[in-house]
């Protein structure tokens, strides 16, 4: 599994153990091997994932708003830098 994949697992393991279903939320960038690492895990973990792509300020609109809730959020560095810094 990538090391995409493998951060990807260990957020979406770490989500609620009752829940089922997966929801990530993801810079479209990565669109390719994010899917890839998706239906690896959904292979192996049993649970489906529903992945947004989003373009990071959009993301960062979503996330700011605070109404949706992801089991992951996959960015860039420098926005990822960015919601860090705004704590």
């Amino acid at each position: 599994m990538s090391g995409l994949g493998v951060v990807l697992a260990m957020s979406l393991m770490s989500a609620k153990a009752s829940a089922n279903d997966a929801a990530v939320l993801s810079a479209g960038a990565v669109e390719p091997g994010l899917l890839a690492a998706v239906a690896l895990f959904e292979k192996a973990a049993g649970r489906k994932v529903a992945v947004t792509f989003n373009t990071a300020p959009q993301i960062r609109e979503r996330v700011e708003k605070g109404g949706e809730r992801f089991d992951a959020v996959v960015l860039p560095p420098a926005a990822m830098d960015a919601f860090v810094k705004a704590g």
